[in-house]
């Protein structure tokens, strides 16, 4: 049978290549290189041209973004201007295509309107009197009190999380006001999310706006949770919902961002109109696709942290990756080179000993190109790019990045905005090449990759923090930084990224050959084991043979 006729396409689209002589033309890497150019170029015109006579893009991107953050701290208002001008082409040249028509992104957020409805469920569980404890699970137990107190601290002293980090969970699970979340509102951009902060903000009592796909088994999901918790959960349905069970709301409910985008920021501005809103980014899909629906994202973000007269205080919240180029300091540069040294473990000295220290990728997590000097004080540079994650993933967190500058500096916004760790997510380990290596991290101090839950806790602390402390370092306006890429710099729990001796990128041969080994000895032990207990039983058959 023929292919089923492709749909026409909507929504949000990748720039057209000018003068291209392939009709309809979209091509990933003209947008990814013209989006770092016009951001680079705002501060460093000669950037733009080197940019522009790159060949290999996919192989070379990470050198350009490494040249792009140096400059963004070398230069005086550096990272302000370049984040604007970077922002504005993705506004400007990305498209939008509704009901056949194409149009600039920026023109179609500024005319299309909502035709949603508006739907609320309530919890079904009462607020408790005292909010309840903070609760982290690890390894396959609940911590909370003395034990996570414990187990933050030897994360700390262990260098899997920056020392900020520690104390601003250690700080939220001493705080009971912050633990109640009833007079807070968060709009959670992806609700579904895999590391999104769904369940905890549900548990402590927050109103929840949640924005997620039109897909029932969503958002059946989704209602349960809500109705299960002591909070309350308000979404965009396509029809009235009065009257109808959850089975039925959840056949309306929902929207798309990728399609939808102009109508879920209308929508936004009147729901709960005049509170303030943590707005979260959490949406993630793969390759392409996630640069478009992290552009989706930060066009609801700028509608909403530009328009006052809605919601007068927005706080974007994102999740950085480790995985990306970041500012850090001088005592985790220290430990990098403490952790390269071959007396740092057995393992360390060990791996001298291999082709992969003399002949292979492994190079120290240090050196010349990442210390940069500004005008106010030399800067730490942390290259967590994993080269293999490419330049679309490498956009999409940019823009982040971007948004997030541009909000705390010119629209005086508290951002939260902290490096979470790796995560053993459904949506790395499809990959069978990142689950082997994220099995085999550990062997590099002070590495750990980890579980869902875990990293879902600890990410929504840091959260409360930055949204309940009006001294959050990094977070506040109020509280000055030297440079807005600092932002970044306070709360990484980055999972030992910025501590490794040896650069991200690098580990990963490493990590799997570490994976196979143990698999490899395993198996063999198992081997010998059943072996042995062979032997044992027909020696033993043989002797009751002859005894009979």
């Amino acid at each position: 049978m023929p292919p089923p006729p492709r749909r026409p396409p909507a929504g949000i689209q990748w720039p057209l290549v000018p003068n291209s002589k392939k009709e309809g033309d979209r091509s990933t890497t003209y947008a990814n290189k013209a989006a770092l150019k016009a951001a680079s170029g705002a501060i460093r015109p000669e950037e733009a041209a080197a940019i522009d006579a790159e060949r290999n893009w996919r192989k070379n991107y990470g050198k350009y973004l490494l040249r792009h953050v140096s400059a963004c701290l070398e230069v005086k208002d550096g990272a302000v201007t370049a984040a604007e001008a970077g922002l504005q082409w993705v506004h400007d040249n990305f498209e939008f295509i509704k009901d056949g028509k194409t149009m600039p992104l920026s023109t179609a957020m500024a005319t299309i309107k909502s035709t949603f409805k508006t739907a609320t469920v309530t919890g079904s569980v009462p607020r408790p009197e005292t909010p309840p404890p903070l609760r982290i699970p690890y390894k396959g137990k609940v911590l909370e009190g003395g034990e996570l107190e414990r187990q933050v601290v030897r994360w700390v002293e262990y260098g899997t999380i920056e020392p900020s980090a520690g104390d601003a969970i250690l700080t939220v699970m001493r705080t009971d006001e912050w633990r109640d979340l009833s007079d807070k509102y968060f709009v959670l951009l992806g609700a579904s999310s895999a590391m999104g902060p769904l369940r905890l903000l549900l548990e402590l009592g927050a109103n929840v706006i949640a924005v997620d796909l039109d897909r029932p088994h969503i958002w059946t999901s989704l209602l349960a949770l809500a109705r299960a918790s002591s909070g309350t959960m308000t979404f965009p349905t396509k029809g009235d919902t009065a009257g109808l069970t959850d089975e039925q709301i959840a056949g309306v409910a929902g929207c798309n961002l990728l399609t939808e985008t102009p109508e879920i920021l209308d929508w936004l501005r009147s729901t709960h109109a005049g509170k303030p809103l943590v707005v979260g980014a959490y949406a993630y899909l793969d390759g392409e696709l996630h640069v478009r629906v992290s552009l989706a994202m930060d066009a609801i973000i700028k509608g909403l942290t530009e328009d006052k007269a809605a919601h007068p205080a927005v706080t974007p919240a994102y999740l950085c990756t480790p995985t990306d180029i970041h500012v850090s300091t001088a005592d985790a540069r220290a430990a990098a080179a403490k952790n390269y040294s071959p007396l740092s473990s057995p393992f360390a000295a060990l791996l001298r000993l291999t082709p992969l220290f003399w002949f292979g990728p492994l190079r120290p997590n240090f050196g010349g190109r990442l210390t940069v000097k500004g005008p106010e004080e030399t800067y730490y540079l942390v290259d967590g790019l994993v080269n293999r994650q490419g330049p679309n993933y490498a956009l999409a967190k940019r823009m982040q990045h971007w948004r997030a500058v541009v909000a705390r500096a010119r629209g005086g916004c508290a951002v939260s905005s902290n490096i979470a760790p790796s995560t053993a997510t459904a949506s790395v380990t499809h990959n069978r090449l990142f689950a082997m290596a994220y099995g085999g991290m550990h062997w590099f101090r002070p590495m750990e990759v980890f579980q869902q839950e875990t990293s879902n806790a600890v990410m929504g602390a840091l959260l409360l923090r930055d949204v309940s402390d009006r001294r959050a370092k990094g977070a506040s306006p109020a509280v000055p930084l030297s440079t807005p890429l600092q932002i970044f710099s306070f709360g990484a729990f980055h999972g030992g990224v910025w501590r490794l001796g040896f650069k991200m990128d690098t580990i990963g041969e490493a990590s799997i050959l570490m994976y196979l080994l143990v698999k490899l000895l395993k198996l063999l032990v198992v081997v010998a084991v059943v072996g042995a207990g062979t032997a044992g039983l027909i020696a033993a058959s043989k002797h009751t043979a002859a005894e009979l």
